[in-house]
């Protein structure tokens, strides 16, 4: 009987891998997001191009310039690095069930990290 439980426990937690990984995340999300010194900030992401598990993303962050980027899915997690005016940045989100993706970023030479969630706009 454990034995059939064991087996049942790991089927459900393959199928919620395989919900996550299956999701598509082309599209436009909502950026919410937290700066390392607490401040926040709104705006919007287009991911675009998943061919392969390669991407393209760009964020229009208020009152900041335009960046683009390009990512790599592998499952539930996609990184993205980017480019900042002078400077490298590097993004690691995780895929949730719900298709929104949470996210820690830091920039090359700067101290800390920074929070971000992409929501759908559905």
């Amino acid at each position: 009987m454990t034995m059939l439980r064991c087996a049942a426990a790991a089927a459900i937690l393959v199928a919620g891998v395989a919900t996550a990984g299956a999701q598509q995340i082309t599209g436009r999300y909502q950026v919410i997001g937290d700066n390392g010194n607490g401040t926040g900030y709104r705006g919007v992401a287009e991911i675009s191009g998943t061919a392969g598990g390669n991407c393209a993303i760009r964020w229009a962050i208020v009152n900041t310039p335009p960046t683009q980027g390009f990512c790599m899915r592998q499952g539930n997690v996609l990184s993205a690095a980017y480019r900042l005016g002078n400077s490298i940045g590097l993004v690691v989100y995780r895929l949730n069930d719900d298709g929104t993706l949470d996210g820690t970023w830091t920039i090359a030479g700067q101290e800390g990290v920074g929070k971000e969630r992409l929501v759908p706009q559905r």
